[in-house]
């Protein structure tokens, strides 16, 4: 019994010092250096930015989209309403939209099929309405040749739930009396509005001009060189034109 238990003593002894032995053999490997983990570029790709986009309630029939990305020289992709992806720029234009809810998003895409969480947004495009111009002349002086121009007041009124922009407002004349036609003696001036500097109208709203920095059209009589005594007592029925966008 005696002996049993020496041999059992050395064995475990030995046993032991082999482990030791082989642990000394195979030290731990070192560690990755830091700048490993960021060749993961697939996880680094940050979700675009949305920078530019259409209201939420639009009448508009295009829209326009700007985005942005922390990703140095970063590129995009695309999709409206579902489409494929599709390689885009910001800013991204759409155009000849449909009554009803759109959706827009856009990603980041980077080396390998990486790519971003998409950015999104809605919104729902309505039927537009036509607004209305209605003239209100009933204080309008006469017209005499060389009088000063008048203006001609009306009202714009917007049926719309969203605000419009209108970008032209024109008047035209008819009629008049035989030997006095309106076309070669009446000046008719538009109201000094552009594209590039709209009248805004409300949500089922309306302006009336002539207002505080906007003009109206105006009516004035030529002052010919031809005998223009046919214009007396004539009448020019007046038709009145604009243009707006959503």
């Amino acid at each position: 019994m005696h002996a049993t238990r020496r041999a059992v003593a050395l064995m475990a002894a030995l046993a032991g010092c082999l482990g030791a032995v082989a642990y000394a053999a195979a030290p731990p490997r070192p560690a990755p250096p830091p700048s490993a983990p960021a060749r993961a570029v697939g996880r680094a790709l940050t979700k675009p930015s949305l920078v530019q986009h259409p209201s939420p309630v639009s009448v508009s029939t295009s829209a326009r989209f700007g985005f942005t990305a922390s990703t140095r020289r970063p590129r995009f992709q695309c999709r409206l309403d579902g489409a494929p992806w599709r390689a885009c720029r910001s800013p991204a234009s759409f155009s000849g939209l449909k009554p009803g809810l759109h959706r827009f998003a856009v990603r980041a895409t980077g080396p390998g099929g990486s790519r971003s969480r998409p950015a999104s947004f809605r919104w729902r495009v309505l039927e537009p309405q036509d607004f209305s111009i209605s003239p209100q002349l009933e204080d309008l002086g006469k017209l005499y040749p060389g009088a000063p121009p008048q203006p001609l007041p009306l009202t714009i009124a917007n049926p719309n739930p969203v605000p419009i922009l209108v970008t032209s407002l024109a008047v035209t004349a008819g009629g008049g009396a035989p030997g006095c036609a309106g076309a070669e003696n009446l000046a008719l001036t538009p109201a000094p509005i552009s594209g590039a500097a709209p009248l805004r109208v409300p949500a089922h709203g309306s302006v009336a001009l002539p207002a505080p920095g906007v003009q109206a059209p105006s009516i004035q009589l030529r002052d010919l060189s031809v005998n223009q005594d046919a214009c007396q007592g004539a009448s020019f029925p007046l038709s009145f034109l604009g243009s707006a966008r959503g």
